[in-house]
């Protein structure tokens, strides 16, 4: 990955730096000589943080964004230059079961951490990860402007938090970006109820893949290490965005009946599936307009059919 002039020496924290996505976010910014700090409320000794020894790269600390007072306490220690924030609970099922603790990690984490930011001025800019879900059901693409409005509980607290996000930079001049990805895959992302992993796993065991929706679920498929490159390359253009939202998508938008039958050429394989049609709360259609980033110079390095092959293997590792 493209080097970003600048990153070197500088004060990088990453909250929930050791999940799927943290882990490949914080291993690109080390390698290219930011100074990172992570803060999470775990370690999965099966997450990429750890199989590739970032702890010894980066300086950890076990917190809960929920705790206000041990926030607040860290950031009396410790300024850093820039934040990506990405605490929060990712899972849809896990908020439809527990919406408290959700609402809780995911919004009032949020107003916890730009809380601490607004009570520091050295601070240089915050990357807030919202998600194509904060924009709630729709039949069209979705660009930055249209409304947020999640109406189920993970939905909601992702269309919440990226409005208070928003609400920081208008009412404090808080140097807030927010990014909204679409469905992520890629190695390291331990959720194997969602389709990607599912399907190697279904490979890898030879067993039937169960479809929670109906198959006609649409969703845009994004590789990690493209989600990376546009994190880094929005702190790159941070002075001249801060207050706006992106969305980063892919041309690989799919059903999830499509995105099987792709996988089975791909990895030319049969893939056996049973769709069960039980699931709560998914939105039917969900697709990004991504021409504003694009316009700036991000694009989209790899695809289904370029890295398919690649994150099967690393599953097959895994098992």
């Amino acid at each position: 990955m493209e080097s970003m002039a600048g990153l070197k020496g500088k004060k990088i924290l990453v909250t929930g730096g050791t999940g799927f996505i943290g882990g490949h976010l914080v291993e690109e910014l080390v390698a290219q000589g930011g100074k990172v700090t992570v803060i999470d409320i775990e370690v999965n000794p099966q997450s990429t943080f750890f199989l590739n020894k970032l702890g010894r790269k980066v300086k950890l600390e076990i917190i809960d964004i929920t705790d206000r007072k041990k926030l607040a306490q860290f950031f009396k220690r410790y300024t850093p230059d820039y934040i990506y924030h990405l605490a929060a609970e990712p899972i849809v099922e896990k908020a439809y079961e527990n919406p408290y603790r959700t609402f809780e990690t995911n919004i009032m984490g949020t107003v916890n951490l730009l809380e601490e930011v607004r009570k520091n001025n050295k601070i240089k800019g915050v990357i807030v990860a919202s998600t194509d879900k904060a924009y709630g059901k729709t039949t069209s693409a979705y660009d930055e402007n249209s409304p947020l409005k999640g109406d189920h509980p993970y939905d909601v607290s992702k269309s919440s938090a990226d409005l208070i996000s928003q609400a920081y930079f208008k009412t404090y001049d808080l140097p807030v970006v927010i990014t909204r990805f679409g469905n992520v895959y890629g190695e390291g992302d331990l959720y194997l109820n969602r389709i990607v992993p599912g399907i190697c796993k279904a490979i890898i065991d030879d067993e039937p893949l169960m479809i929670r929706s109906d198959g006609k679920y649409v969703r845009d498929y994004l590789y990690v290490k493209d989600v990376v490159k546009g994190y880094i390359f929005l702190l790159s253009k941070l002075e001249k965005i801060k207050g706006e939202a992106f969305n980063f998508s892919s041309p690989d938008n799919l059903s999830v009946v499509e995105i099987i039958k792709k996988a089975e050429k791909i990895l030319n394989t049969k893939i056996h599936y049973k769709i069960l049609n039980n699931a709560k709360n998914e939105i039917p259609y969900q697709h990004l307009n991504d021409e504003k980033i694009r316009k700036m110079g991000w694009k989209n390095k790899y695809s289904l059919k370029s890295i398919l092959p690649q994150v099967l293997e690393w599953y097959k590792r895994l098992s």
